[in-house]
């Protein structure tokens, strides 16, 4: 962790912004983990339909991952992780809203492309925010952002689904 307190202000202030929306990106996207399946079955979904609709996100993970880093690097990083942010912000809505599977399969294929941008512009800005001889480090700091809200994710999502009184 010294490696922080070699940089600059601005870079270090700028990068713990960063790591702190990732916290909350990956927090937020793996906080429905616990509840949307059991959400998919009762909007009428079987289990083999649970299991097609979880897996959509790839979808717009993997349609979408090459022309937002295109985007990336021609109209800047901050716009694709700002594309990603709002993309997981509003897809919770869409569940709310959505009451048919195949539907659910497209709001699925749109938080995918949520991971897609937030995942493309946070590491391009990690590398362009770092120095060249301590890239690989603050990289490897910076990458703790995921797993660290892929854990807290399912913990806040169980505590909401229980204070909500929504029975699984």
């Amino acid at each position: 962790m010294k490696v922080f307190q070699t940089l600059e202000g601005q870079q270090r202030q700028s990068l713990l912004i960063l790591f702190t929306v990732g916290l909350l990106f990956w927090s937020s996207l793996s906080s429905l983990l616990p509840t949307l399946p059991q959400y998919i079955q009762d909007v009428g979904g079987t289990k083999q339909q649970v299991g097609l609709v979880m897996g959509c996100f790839a979808i717009g993970l993997l349609l979408f991952r090459n022309p937002l880093g295109r985007m990336a690097d021609l109209r800047g990083r901050k716009l694709v992780v700002i594309i990603g942010t709002s993309a997981v912000a509003l897809a919770p809505l869409g569940y709310l809203f959505t009451q048919s599977i195949s539907l659910l399969m497209l709001v699925r294929v749109f938080h995918g492309i949520s991971i897609a941008a937030f995942t493309i512009g946070y590491m391009a800005l990690v590398t362009d925010l770092s120095p060249v001889d301590k890239r690989g480090e603050l990289i490897g700091y910076m990458s703790l952002a995921t797993p660290i809200g892929l854990g807290l994710g399912p913990a806040l999502g169980g505590f909401l689904q229980q204070e909500a009184s929504y029975s699984v």
